[in-house]
């Protein structure tokens, strides 16, 4: 196992876009929402092909099942998850902040039952997940996925020990993480493509060179913060 994860391309969120293919040199962690049930009924599929899957309710679906259902959707498939979420804050849903909150809390509590991490979900929201953290003090990692935001903001989330998770921003010369994650070198993050139309492998590419390593160096780098950070064997 240990060689096979340093040998593949990690994908830390992805979403379902049809077949799901068993890929030897690529794994995917495919983000299921619990109101999608053709993404629930695959998490079987997902599983057999050699993927991982975590299980949650987005911000903006969560007038849509009751924590009581989400709970049993949840626990049906636990053995399964990777991780619970994604859930989170986003500013630019119409529903209630207070309501997302109160969504988002349930969610981390039972990350925390369930001794699963967490992966979030955030659009302009980072203060109000900083606090959370600091008032639940979980002992799962929280990871922020598809972080798009500046070096102020990716330092505080770091000084709370929540984990980074990283996407195609990278590949703009211009953006703020394209500087900052050469400080990164010993600090465990993720690379994502959140299911955008993009290769983890050019990620990878590009991610390698703004780090001044070999492909190899990053793969083994990788697999070891994705190993440490869910407690895969």
């Amino acid at each position: 196992m240990q060689s096979f994860f340093r040998a593949v391309y990690i994908d830390n969120h992805t979403h379902l876009h049809g077949i799901i293919d068993k890929k030897d040199n690529n794994l995917q962690v495919f983000a299921i929402d619990s109101t999608d049930l053709i993404g629930v009924d695959s998490i079987s599929a997902i599983i057999e092909a050699g993927h991982q899957c975590t299980l949650g309710l987005h911000p903006r679906n969560i007038q849509e099942l009751d924590f009581d259902e989400f709970r049993d959707i949840v626990e049906s498939h636990a053995d399964s998850l990777l991780a619970i979420g994604e859930c989170g804050l986003d500013t630019f849903v119409s529903i209630d902040k207070q309501e997302q909150i109160t969504a988002f809390k349930m969610q981390a509590y039972l990350a925390e039952e369930l001794e699963k991490p967490l992966i979030i979900h955030c659009v302009r929201s980072y203060s109000e997940i900083i606090r959370l953290h600091r008032e639940i003090q979980p002992k799962k990692p929280w990871i922020i996925h598809g972080f798009n935001r500046n070096r102020d903001i990716a330092e505080s989330l770091l000084e709370q020990g929540i984990i980074l998770s990283i996407g195609n921003e990278l590949m703009k010369e211009d953006h703020p993480l394209s500087s900052f994650v050469s400080h990164m070198k010993e600090i465990p993050f993720l690379l994502e493509t959140d299911g955008k139309d993009i290769e983890i492998e050019q990620i990878y590419q590009r991610c390698a060179i703004l780090l001044g390593l070999d492909i190899a160096q990053l793969k083994k780098r990788i697999a070891k913060h994705f190993k440490q950070i869910y407690g895969t064997n």
